[in-house]
């Protein structure tokens, strides 16, 4: 987050981004290792009865080295606009970890070497980027003590944001586990909850896209007048966008639940709606979700989530007593419209924006 944001601020300072690209990875380096090295050791106590599960925990564990990098990699590409590379790179991956199964499943190697398509797939990502930074001469080779230590305290303010930002997703599952306990129902709304996502993500993929343009708004001291262009062209184009998703994701859940002829999970479709419809209210909150980490205000954004995460256990906990999955989904929801109206209240006081 503290690459993307400098990279957008010297976007046009080709020796300054190099400094910020590779302090950033000198210092993201010596952390993963240390971490994967600590991660290594304790894994021999903590699994003891499944050799399998040791040996392929193992195996993934450094690849969050090279996931941490490309971590940087990918968002440096962000803060640059460079965004046909990141949509490539983003999704090397997953074709990299598809096509590895694949291959394995085919040789019939035992399953312990699964986990290793991770790793392969991160050292992949990993030279693809640096290849083509460097192809592009968008990669110079230097690096300052001043930069590591900023990236360090941007990084402390940012990471409980970053943190509860992934526990929130999964804060409804969790609570009916609790609450509920029953396997089959949860897993139903679990399946809802992958589209639900997959809807999510659309709105995020817009975040990314306007990121580095609200730090140059902001670094130029036209932050107001930027968002509200921005603002403008949202709302014109979600009042069209928002409801045909929506239909689609829809009628797409429906499909593919008589595809695996799994109809019981038609049921779903509720979840998904009621979740859906509040995540499209609120999707220009959403899209501006990364406003004060791209402002210098890491700390705001992690207050916003931390209390969106905390108003989302509280109502889950007390909706699905009462209401089984409805109340999951209608907490789930009712947080994310606590989200946009944090967002709207932080920005107001901070910032001096409406969004």
């Amino acid at each position: 987050m503290s690459v993307m944001k400098l990279t957008s601020e010297y976007k046009k300072d080709c020796a300054e981004r190099g400094k910020i690209l590779l302090s950033a990875l000198i210092g993201i380096l010596f952390f993963s290792v240390i971490c994967v090295i600590g991660i290594e050791i304790i894994l021999s106590f903590v699994v003891r009865n499944n050799r399998n599960l040791l040996v392929s925990m193992q195996l993934a564990m450094p690849g969050l080295i090279f996931f941490s990098l490309n971590k940087i990699l990918l968002n440096y590409l962000n803060g640059l606009s460079e965004m046909k590379a990141y949509a490539i790179f983003q999704s090397l991956r997953y074709i990299i970890i598809v096509v590895t199964i694949f291959i394995i499943g085919k040789m019939k190697y035992a399953s312990v070497w699964l986990s290793f398509c991770f790793i392969e797939a991160e050292i992949i990502v990993f030279l693809a980027a640096i290849y083509y930074l460097t192809h592009k001469k968008l990669f110079e080779k230097r690096f300052t003590l001043k930069y590591i230590k900023q990236h360090i305290r941007f990084g402390t303010r940012i990471l409980p944001a970053n943190m509860v930002v992934e526990l929130n997703t999964k804060v409804d599952i969790i609570c009916l586990g609790v609450v509920l306990g029953d396997d089959f129902l949860i897993g139903i709304y679990s399946f809802a909850i992958l589209f639900v996502e997959g809807f999510y993500q659309l709105y995020v993929t817009v975040r990314r896209s306007i990121n580095p343009k609200i730090t140059d708004y902001y670094v130029n001291n036209n932050l107001r007048d930027g968002i509200e262009k921005i603002n403008m062209n949202l709302k014109k184009y979600f009042k069209l966008f928002s409801p045909i998703a929506l239909l689609l994701i829809t009628i797409g859940y429906c499909i593919v639940c008589n595809i695996l002829n799994q109809r019981e999970y038609i049921a779903g479709v509720k979840y998904l709606i009621i979740i859906c419809v509040a995540i499209a209210v609120n999707g220009r909150k959403i899209v501006f979700g990364n406003i004060f980490s791209q402002t210098g205000f890491p700390m705001y954004e992690s207050a916003v989530n931390v209390i969106t995460v905390i108003v989302n256990f509280f109502f889950n906990l007390i909706l699905i007593y009462f209401m089984g999955l409805s109340g999951a989904a209608i907490a789930t929801a009712i947080s994310h419209v606590i989200y946009g109206f944090t967002i709207h209240h932080f920005a107001a006081k901070k910032l001096n924006i409406i969004i």
